[in-house]
């Protein structure tokens, strides 16, 4: 008997969530592990299936493993650690040792999900003894160029709100500034029930949407725009998602 672990987020609409559940549960039958997704800011996104009749093994569950699947997502301290071994900038599996002090009682095998070069996400497995071969590790690779395609055309979805976020930042006050707003909360669906600011650069060079750098780019950004800045200048505004408190 199997189980899926699912994971609805917040941040996926347009039934993204089972489409990530489906190609982590792929992942995790290509190397016969439990694999998870996270994204870029270490956001738990899915957790692969598990085989029910054996027994758990208490291992998989150290306390940095718990934290991220109780949580949805891990501390700032646990990123930084991580990130110091050089995910963010591999593109291939990375091997992680075991740190006992650090809460990671078995070591780690990082695949990067890249799309066009940027890193969007990393699926997590144990490493175990002898652990996944070299090519069933490649398959993997192949299946994380899918999730990779997946994040980015999530967050591609950003773009779309470009008018939107625009009109509340022009509109004037009162009933016109209420109803963008309101058209802004409808577009972004789920994910107006979190925390966000906006951030504006000025001046900006320009106007241009195509000389504004793509949302899945922006560490997370939900939607920007050009906006005009004084007499003649422009500005870059963006909505951010805050991040949680650990």
């Amino acid at each position: 008997m199997r189980e899926n672990a699912r994971v609805t987020s917040d941040a996926a609409p347009h039934n993204y969530a089972s489409a990530y559940q489906d190609l982590v549960d792929e992942i995790s039958e290509l190397l016969g592990a439990p694999a998870t997704l996270e994204n870029r800011d270490f956001e738990l996104i899915a957790f692969g299936a598990y085989d029910s009749e054996r027994d758990l093994d208490a291992s998989w569950l150290d306390p940095v493993r718990t934290r991220s699947i109780l949580t949805r997502r891990s501390t700032s301290a646990v990123r930084s650690w991580f990130e110091g071994f050089g995910i963010t900038r591999a593109t291939g599996p990375v091997r992680i040792p075991p740190t006992p002090e650090a809460g990671v009682l078995r070591g780690r095998i990082c695949l990067p999900v890249r799309h066009r070069s940027v890193v969007l996400g990393y699926v997590w497995l144990l490493d175990d003894d002898p652990g996944p071969t070299a090519r069933q590790l490649s398959a993997a690779m192949t299946v994380t160029a899918r999730v990779g395609a997946l994040l980015a055309d999530e967050a591609q979805h950003g773009a779309d709100l470009t008018r939107e976020l625009r009109a509340v930042l022009t509109a004037e006050r009162g009933w016109q500034r209420d109803m963008a707003v309101a058209d802004l909360r409808t577009a972004l669906g789920p994910r107006a029930d979190a925390p966000h600011t906006v951030v504006c650069v000025a001046p900006w060079p320009s106007a241009d949407p195509d000389d504004a750098p793509a949302v899945r780019t922006v560490q997370g950004a939900t939607a920007l725009c050009t906006i005009p800045w004084g007499a003649t200048g422009q500005c870059l505004a963006l909505l951010l998602r805050l991040r949680a408190p650990d």
